[in-house]
Formats: structure tokens, sequence, C-alpha cells
């Protein structure tokens, strides 16, 4: 059986660049992407199964845990490269990847520098079409104060924690002994520097081609993410051309934490193409009229292809 005693810590040095991971498993890799304020250890609860079946690479980010943490460009555009010639370095040619939050960003950005690698795309929590800066002011403040950010990010403690406040559903809010190994994780030395970078230089990023989107993606939605309203998940399938379905989850912005089992199933069905419509993950998305299955045509491969079915090419 796999277990979180399994997991193994990686370093190593590309292009002057010290990156750090945690890998288990073996199989066609899947690559794990968190955002602020997190680390590779946002996935943990999904890795041991995924790694059944996968191998499974979950990443610090630049900037981020023990990952290195130099000044310069933090552009979406840069970091994806930086992963990819990482990715390179360690075997990785062509993977499955999953982002959260800022995660999805740079996995944005990965797919619009590389699509052919990304065989299938995990995105959770990130505006894409609809956004209201007013919902997330903290992007405006740290991009234009970053020096005050710094200063903010230093109390690990409480700067983790007005995050996990603000943005859980009450109710599904991680355990005590989570927040704390989040809080452990964003006080190494230098992070408190390095991640107001991000929200200083995203607008320098080179912009995405999303039309670049056509492997399979789930995008998975927190029902009560206080900075995602459900409006941001509306008309998404017109801008992924891959879009196969939205899974709206009955919890905060935090989805890996606070819903683990079903975060861990849609990814794990999803990796497979088993995940139907008709599952009761899927209630929510319903309720919504969100997207269940892909919009676009799908070839016919059934057990009596000679009929004419809905939805079926002709």
């Amino acid at each position: 059986m796999i277990s979180k005693d399994d997991f193994k810590h990686n370093n190593i040095c590309v292009d002057g660049l010290d990156w750090h991971w945690v890998e288990i498993g073996t199989g066609h890799p899947v690559v794990l992407l968190h955002g602020i304020p997190e680390s590779w250890a946002c996935w943990k609860y999904q890795m041991p199964t995924l790694a059944k079946q996968f191998r499974v690479i979950a990443l610090d980010l630049k900037g981020y845990g023990q990952s290195g943490k130099p000044d310069g460009d933090y552009t979406g555009s840069t970091v994806a490269a930086e992963i990819l010639a990482m990715l390179d370095q360690i075997g990785v040619d062509t993977f499955h990847v999953a982002g959260h939050d800022w995660g999805v960003m740079v996995a944005d950005n990965i797919i619009n520098i590389a699509p052919n690698r990304v065989t299938r795309y995990v995105r959770c929590s990130l505006s894409l079409h609809n956004y209201d800066p007013r919902n997330s002011l903290h992007h405006q403040w740290n991009g234009q104060n970053p020096e005050l950010a710094t200063q903010l990010m230093r109390n690990s403690d409480a700067y983790v924690r007005v995050w996990f406040d603000s943005s859980c559903k009450q109710e599904t809010k991680p355990s005590e002994e989570d927040i704390r190994m989040i809080i452990d994780e964003f006080s190494y030395p230098g992070i408190a520097e390095s991640v107001p970078r991000y929200f200083r230089d995203t607008r320098k990023s080179v912009p995405v081609d999303y039309s670049k989107f056509t492997m399979p993606i789930l995008y998975i939605h927190g029902e009560h993410d206080p900075r995602q309203p459900i409006e941001y998940a509306r008309g998404m399938e017109e801008h992924l051309p891959g879009l196969q379905a939205i899974l709206v989850l009955d919890c905060g912005h935090f989805s890996t934490l606070e819903r683990p089992q079903d975060v861990t199933n849609a990814m794990m069905w999803f990796f497979h193409s088993m995940l139907g419509a008709g599952l009761p993950i899927f209630d929510r998305s319903r309720h919504y009229g969100l997207p269940t299955k892909p919009v676009g045509v799908v070839e016919n491969w059934g057990v009596n292809p000679g009929m004419k079915h809905q939805n079926t090419p002709t």
C-alpha cells in the first residue's frame, strides 16, 4: 500500500535555480503546482492515490518552500519555462498537470509554451475570462506594495491564518495540523521577499493563447470561494476547447484540503477518462447549469457504432 511515508524529497539545480519537489509512484508523470500561501503539500492528500497509477511530482514553486528564491523575473511565462527546463532534467517529457490558485497561472503558461507536452489538465480555483479585481484586492495591493507585502508575509503564522480564515468554508476548513504544516512550509527564509514578486510581475507575462488548450481539461471550483464567485465558472467552455467538465464542490478556495477525497476521486477518474456526467460528485455543477461533459463533438466508439446518436459526427 502506498502512503505518505513513501514520499521522497528531491533537489536539483537547473540553470542556477534550485528546485525542491516531492515524488511518489511510477507511471505516466503527473505534475502538481500549488498556489499562495502553500507548497508541495497542497496535494498531500491526493498524492498516495494518484501514485497507485502515476509518477507524481509535487513541486515547490520558485520562491516557495525549499526551492530557490532568487531576485529577478517572476512572470508566469518565465517560471513556466524554468519548470519545463527542470522537468527535462528529471526525464519528464509529456505529463498530466494540475494547478491550484497561482499554480494555475503557471500551468496555463506551461501549456502556452509547450501544449504538446501536456496530456491532461486539472485547473483549480482560478478565474479565466471573468475576473472582477474588487473580489481580489490583494492582487493590486501586493503588486503595488511588494515591500509592505513582504513585511506581512514575514509573520507566516498570522499571514497563513488570515488566508485560511477568510478563504475557506468554515465547516470544511483544514485541521490545525494541516494549518501548522502550511505555516511551517511558508516559513523558509526568503519566501516573504520572493512571493510578492509574482504579484509585482504578473502583468509583464506573455499573454496566453487559450486556443492551444485542446487537451482534456477538468475545472474544479469551490462553491463558497469568497474571491471566486460562481459567475467566474460560467462560459468557461467557450474559452477552453478541451474543457470536459466543471466540478463545483461544497467548499471554499482551498479545495484540495477542504474536500480532499472529492478532489482525489475526480482527478483519478478524470485521468482514467471515467469522469461520467451522471456521477453524484457533479450534483452542485448540475444545480448551477454548468457543463458536466464535453460540449464539443466526440467520436462514437460505442458498442453499436452503426447507430446515429446525439453528439455523433456525421
